[in-house]
């Protein structure tokens, strides 16, 4: 099972995705965070942010 991790902000956003089965610890795939310039509008910010996680669900697809 793969699931991507949100630690939500509009000037940095982190994510982990992590994969696992429940017989043994989870293996990281990849973290990291998204950032936005302070300065653009809020609606650039937030269409910053969900291109960025949307791509992430394209790419790891994960189950939660």
């Amino acid at each position: 099972m793969i699931v991507l991790g949100i630690d939500p902000g509009t000037a940095t956003t982190g994510y982990g995705v992590v994969s696992g089965d429940g017989t043994r610890p989870p293996t990281l795939i990849e973290c990291g965070v998204i950032r936005t310039r302070p300065r653009e509008a809020l609606p650039d910010r937030l269409l910053e942010i969900h291109s960025s996680v949307t791509e992430l669900i394209a790419r790891h697809r994960p189950h939660a």
